[in-house]
């Protein structure tokens, strides 16, 4: 498992003084890598459920595995993010705590539906949520053979704010019509601000044989509400397919690294609820400050178990210096 912490002192003419850079790169090397905080739990809003944490984990019919460098995905018929129609199986993700000024989200993602002929649509991407009824998505996307027209591949963008499903702003393609496979490296990225200071994105893509990135129009454009969210307050950053239909063999669907930069993770370090590499006073005051509060995603909830409690205070002082 090949992970890469970087801190880059960067400096141009425009600039005297130069700004630190945080890299985090996993390759999928053999597996996850554990100095990350990989996880399989997803926010899946539910009024009955006191905690609504769920495991997307499956190992069963539909399984992962690390094949070649690369995170394959047998995607499971019955994935859907659509409105109220929520259901997630094998969305690995990070959480993160925020973002700073300069990040960047990218991977490189693959289609192969296998011999399949699809019908409807068949997507895999990234997905930047604060749960699963609120998230920004980009994606490889199959459009789906008509009958008339054969199947072909293009990038694509989503938008979901409180089950309400959009278009996310930018589109491109068509690529590899009837091609049984296809992939893409995609990156979404921090623009600055526009006239009115308002924040802007980039959603940009390199095809096999392209030297270098280029801009998806009509990239840059405004920062869509949940990005903005997941930003400023922390949420989650995950690789996620769909599919709507039961092949014979099921889609794959494969990632072969994903790369943050500026991106504060949440629970690098074992304790270190700030995430700023260090467990200290900072981190045991936030934990006492949130104790016997409730529910998701609580910078303070170490154990993210929907509670901040003993557990998580133990777990601040069994690793209170580490990374100091």
């Amino acid at each position: 498992m090949k992970a890469t912490l970087l801190a880059l002192g960067l400096a141009t003419t425009l600039c005297v003084n130069a700004f630190a850079q945080t890299v985090y790169v996993d390759e999928f090397d053999g597996g996850f890598n554990p100095a990350l905080p990989w996880s399989w739990l997803v926010v899946a809003p539910n009024p009955d459920a006191d905690c609504d944490y769920v495991n997307t984990e499956n190992t069963g019919d539909f399984p992962y595995r690390f094949e070649g460098g690369k995170l394959v995905i047998v995607m499971h018929p019955w994935n859907s993010t659509y409105d109220q129609w929520n259901y997630a199986a094998n969305f690995p993700n990070l959480p993160v705590l925020g973002f700073d000024a300069g990040w960047a989200i990218e991977t490189e993602v693959s289609l192969n539906l296998r011999g399949n002929i699809p019908t409807v649509y068949t997507q895999a991407g990234l997905m930047v949520m604060r749960d699963m009824d609120n998230y920004y998505q980009a994606m490889l996307i199959v459009m789906p053979n008509d009958g008339n027209n054969p199947h072909k591949f293009w990038l694509s963008t989503a938008h979901e704010v409180n089950r309400n499903y959009q278009y996310g702003g930018a589109s491109a393609g068509f690529w590899g019509e009837n091609e049984p496979s296809f992939s893409f490296k995609l990156r979404l990225e921090d623009a600055g601000v526009n006239e009115n200071n308002e924040p802007l994105i980039k959603v940009r893509v390199q095809l096999e044989g392209w030297t270098d990135f280029v801009d998806v129009w009509p990239s840059p454009f405004v920062r869509p509400q949940v990005l903005g969210e997941v930003a400023q307050n922390g949420g989650r950053i995950a690789l996620f397919n769909l599919v709507g239909f039961i092949g014979d063999p099921q889609p794959e669907a494969s990632f072969s690294y994903i790369r943050l930069e500026n991106i504060r993770l949440a629970g690098v370090i074992e304790g270190d609820v700030d995430g700023n590499g260090c467990v200290d006073d900072a981190d045991l005051l936030s934990v006492l400050f949130s104790f016997g509060s409730g529910g998701e995603e609580q910078a303070a909830d170490v154990n993210r178990d929907c509670v901040v409690d003993d557990a998580d205070l133990l777990s601040v002082l069994f690793n209170f210096g580490s990374g100091c």
